[in-house]
């Protein structure tokens, strides 16, 4: 009997607990969002995304070039992150599927130039391609040729 009434006391502390915890308003995210949509467009995706096309028209020729292409497929991933974080995100629809896409395309660029797999390369930049072509079309007012 003891032995119940010690376990439904640790049950209703840990309820209890559990309660208080789940009143505490969320910590502050340790983000803090510096570029806008536009600037991070400009000073990643786009060049970075040049790369990968370029690369995927016209392998590297050496060790050297296939790590920087890897580097900046890489780096196109991550710019496709920094897409989907907070206020950036236009919704949690089509945007949400178009950045989740950027960051996929990129990352197979990435394992394609890691392996130095010129038609792996092509069919990831041509990914990319698609991608970046259907979400300018539903985002962008004025798309830049």
């Amino acid at each position: 009997m003891r032995w119940s009434i010690g376990v439904a006391l640790a049950v209703l502390v840990g309820v209890s607990a559990a309660r208080v915890q789940a009143q505490k308003p969320p910590a502050a995210s340790p983000i803090k969002p510096i570029a806008t949509v536009e600037e991070i467009m400009k000073t990643m995706t786009i060049p970075f995304s040049n790369a990968v096309f370029e690369a995927g028209g016209e392998a590297p020729k050496d060790d050297k070039s296939w790590e920087h292409v890897r580097g900046q497929a890489v780096a196109l991933a991550e710019s496709g992150n920094l897409l989907m974080l907070g206020a950036r995100a236009k919704d949690h629809a089509a945007w949400m599927k178009f950045s989740r896409a950027q960051v996929d395309a990129a990352e197979a660029a990435a394992k394609a130039a890691a392996a130095k797999n010129a038609d792996q390369l092509s069919a990831a930049a041509d990914a990319l391609y698609e991608t970046c072509s259907g979400c300018h079309k539903v985002y962008m007012k004025d798309p830049v040729q």
